[in-house]
């Protein structure tokens, strides 16, 4: 009962203590709904997002305007004075392409680590800035204090963990004028961040809820420019339906995140500041040990100023393979509370 109530305290003080996080397409991590437990894997992830239309000039946003997700060759950076027209076809999009590695040397420890390549684009009336390049790698580690026994009816995970984002990705990316790209279109941030996360799943039979909350500290880079220290929180509503060798899991899910932008020379640049909500639909799906993942999520709720670009939406789709791990680098004679 003691080490029960030592848990319990332990999950609050982090709840409350978390403030703010990170914005997870720039540099931040997305922990979905994952059956396996206690099972190092490999996996593949592509995510894409993307911002569109204009606050209070337009209402009509796309996932998919116009250049916004089709690789292009080069980018242009015209002398010529740009004039905003609001226009449909400017955008901002994101997309990476991310490998993911997850090894359990204990029960209750994970080891993670993520490298990324990174496609950055945006088109302002004539100007269209394209990029790509290695982004920042992550590594953290997960401690499962809570594990879920698998013949019970309800079951419960409890990880928490830590990690930093190293600063080896390209964060001075020109353009072919030779003019340096503005700080959100480099795929490295050129700092060293740190971040926190909790995860908690609980289920009941076939119907589970799984969330995740990041709490990020971001760093500064050679060019003084930093963004500010951000929060996310991830909510998955799932159920579970088996056959012989596959399992489908179709989720409705919620993600919000929040930073108060971004700065350099200690200036906060006007037009950076991320406080948004999006819902979606998500499905994960297991044939024996490999896994694919996919989910699509609209922005229903944002903080946008005048003339700055609507936040549409993100998708993703993840491939992964899940080992039967049946040894550990460490091992315990007993274990303790499950």
């Amino acid at each position: 009962m003691r080490h029960l109530l030592k848990k319990f305290l332990v999950i609050v003080i982090l709840f409350f203590v978390s403030g703010k996080i990170l914005s997870c397409d720039i540099c931040g991590c997305f922990m979905g709904v994952v059956p396996y437990d206690n099972q190092s894997s490999i996996a593949f992830m592509h995510r894409y997002r993307v911002f569109n239309g204009y606050h209070h000039y337009q209402t009509q946003s796309h996932y998919f305007p116009a250049g916004a997700y089709k690789i292009q060759h080069g980018g242009t950076s015209p002398d010529s004075v740009v004039t905003r027209n609001y226009s449909s076809k400017d955008y901002e999009s994101y997309k990476v392409f991310e490998l993911r590695c997850k090894y359990f040397i204990h029960k209750r420890f994970e080891l993670n680590m993520f490298a990324s390549l990174v496609n950055n684009k945006s088109k302002e009336d004539s100007v269209k800035l394209n990029h790509t390049g290695i982004g920042d790698p992550h590594l953290f580690f997960g401690y499962h204090i809570i594990r879920p026994k698998m013949e019970a009816d309800l079951k419960m995970r409890w990880t928490i963990g830590a990690g930093v984002k190293l600063p080896l990705g390209n964060n001075q990316a020109r353009d072919q004028n030779q003019q340096r790209l503005p700080f959100l279109m480099q795929p490295g941030t050129g700092s060293l961040d740190y971040f926190f996360y909790t995860t908690y799943m609980i289920a009941y039979k076939k119907v589970g809820l799984v969330t995740t909350i990041n709490y990020k500290i971001n760093g500064q880079n050679t060019f003084k420019e930093h963004i500010d220290n951000s929060f996310t929180n991830f909510v998955s509503l799932f159920c579970k339906f088996k056959t012989q060798n596959c399992s489908f899991m179709p989720s409705i899910n919620s993600y919000y995140e929040y930073t108060n932008g971004l700065y350099v020379q200690s200036i906060k640049q006007n037009g950076t500041t991320m406080n948004e909500l999006m819902c979606g639909v998500g499905m994960d799906m297991y044939y024996k040990n490999y896994g694919l993942s996919m989910g699509a999520q609209k922005t229903v709720l944002q903080h946008t100023e005048e003339g700055e670009l609507n936040s549409v939406g993100r998708l993703y789709v993840t491939l992964s393979y899940n080992f039967n791990q049946r040894k550990y680098l460490v091992k315990r004679k007993t274990e303790e509370g499950q």
